[in-house]
C-alpha cells in the first residue's frame, strides 16, 4: 500500500496541474481564448499577407444642398382700360374702333361736324400773253383786283376737312406791250371758280394757332375783254376750262366755334395763259 507521503505528493499534483490550467484561461491558446475568433478577418474582406482588413476611411462630410429657387419668366402686365379720346370737332373715339384714315369723322355723327366759311382779299392776275400769227408777242398787265370766296364743308375727323367753295375773281387790265409799243387798254378779265377743297390742319404746339395746307380742284369760267397793242390783238374769250388750286395759310381759333384764317392761294386753269395768285382773309363757324 502507497505511502501517506506519495499519496499527499500525487495530490499536490494535480492540484498544481488545475491551477495553471486555470491561470491560462482567456490568454491566447488557453482553455477560454476568443481572442482568435473575435479577431477573425471577415472572409470577403480584402487581406494582405494575413492581416485583418484596413478600416475604411471615414466618409466625407456632404453638405445639403438647397433645391433651386423656381425658373423667373416674364409675366406681361396686364393692360390699362382704354379710355376714350375725344376732340372737339369730331366726337368721343375709342382707341378700340378700326384704324379710319380720316379719324372719327365718319363716325354716326359726322353731319353735326358742317362749317361755313365766307373770306375776300387780293387777287393778283399773272400777266397775259398772246401771239399774232405773222409773229410777235403781246403782254397785258392787269391791277391788283379781288376775289370773294365761300365754301361749305364738313371736318373728316381730327385733321382733315372736305368743302365745296365758289369763288369770284376779277382785275381790269393796266398795260399791254408789243413790238416795242406799249398801251393803256381798257378791259378786265374775270373768272368765276366752283372746287372741291381738301384741306389737312397740322398739329403744332402753337396755342390757337393752327397751319394748314389745302388742294382743290374743279372748274372755271373766263370772261376777258380783247386788248391790242403794236398791231397785235388779243383776242376776248369766253370759256369754261379746268381748274385747279393750292391753298397754305394758318387758322386762329376764336372759339370752338369761330375761327380766322390768313392763306395764299395759287389757282391755275388749263388754259396756259390764265393764272392767279391769292392773299384771302376768311372766316370759319362750326355748325
Amino acid at each position: 500500500m502507497l505511502s501517506n507521503r506519495t499519496l499527499i505528493c500525487a495530490g499536490l499534483g494535480v492540484l498544481m496541474a488545475v491551477a495553471t490550467t486555470s491561470g491560462q484561461a482567456g490568454t491566447r491558446g488557453g482553455l477560454y481564448d476568443m481572442n482568435a475568433m473575435i479577431n477573425e478577418g471577415h472572409p470577403f474582406a480584402a487581406t494582405s499577407r494575413g492581416l485583418p482588413p484596413a478600416s475604411m476611411p471615414p466618409r466625407p462630410f456632404m453638405t445639403p444642398i438647397a433645391p433651386p429657387p423656381p425658373t423667373l419668366r416674364y409675366t406681361q402686365p396686364p393692360r390699362p382700360p382704354l379710355s376714350p379720346m375725344t376732340t372737339a370737332q369730331t366726337g368721343a373715339r375709342s382707341m378700340s374702333q378700326p384704324y379710319r384714315p380720316f379719324g372719327d369723322g365718319m363716325a354716326d355723327d359726322w353731319f353735326n361736324n358742317f362749317y361755313i366759311s365766307a373770306g375776300g382779299g387780293l387777287h393778283l392776275l399773272h400777266d397775259l400773253e398772246g401771239s399774232a400769227s405773222a409773229g410777235g408777242a403781246l403782254t397785258i398787265e392787269s391791277d391788283p383786283g379781288f376775289v370773294l370766296q365761300g365754301a361749305i364743308g364738313t371736318y373728316l375727323g381730327r385733321n382733315f376737312r372736305i368743302e365745296a367753295e365758289g369763288a369770284y375773281r376779277t382785275a381790269d387790265y393796266n398795260e399791254a406791250r408789243a413790238g416795242g409799243a406799249t398801251v393803256t387798254p381798257t378791259g378786265e378779265l374775270k373768272m368765276a371758280t366752283g372746287m372741291m377743297n381738301l384741306h389737312y390742319d397740322i398739329d403744332i404746339n402753337m396755342g390757337s394757332f393752327r397751319p394748314y395746307v389745302g388742294a382743290g380742284a374743279g372748274l372755271a369760267q373766263i370772261e376777258s375783254t380783247a386788248a391790242s397793242a403794236g398791231g397785235i390783238s388779243f383776242a376776248a374769250k369766253e370759256s369754261t376750262e379746268f381748274a385747279y388750286q393750292a391753298i397754305i395759310g394758318v387758322a386762329y381759333d376764336i372759339s370752338d366755334e369761330w375761327t380766322l384764317g390768313l392763306d395764299g392761294r395759287y389757282v391755275g386753269t388749263s388754259d396756259e395763259d390764265v393764272s392767279a395768285t391769292a392773299i384771302t382773309l376768311n372766316i370759319r363757324h362750326s355748325l
